[in-house]
């Protein structure tokens, strides 16, 4: 499953915008996921995928899914 979403965060610097770099979306994912860990619960794992490290970060009452247009959902299951 691809994630698409359709208004992509951008960082602007003096009129012009750009996606972000990979480690200015690593920060605001971990910044996103510690937000949401002090009010719903997040577990983490470490382990190895194709011998490469990977973290993985579980939110509980969260699901995946799919909107009209096809893009990757994520709710809270409710």
């Amino acid at each position: 499953m691809e994630i698409v979403h359709p208004a992509a965060i951008q960082a602007q610097k003096r009129g012009r915008v750009r996606a972000l770099n990979l480690k200015e979306a690593m920060a605001l994912a971990l910044g996103a996921l510690g937000t949401l860990a002090r009010s719903s619960g997040v577990r983490t794992i470490n382990t190895e995928v194709d011998g490469k490290p990977v973290a993985l970060a579980i939110i509980e009452d969260a699901q995946f899914g799919t909107d009209a247009n096809g893009f990757t959902t994520l709710t809270d299951g409710t």
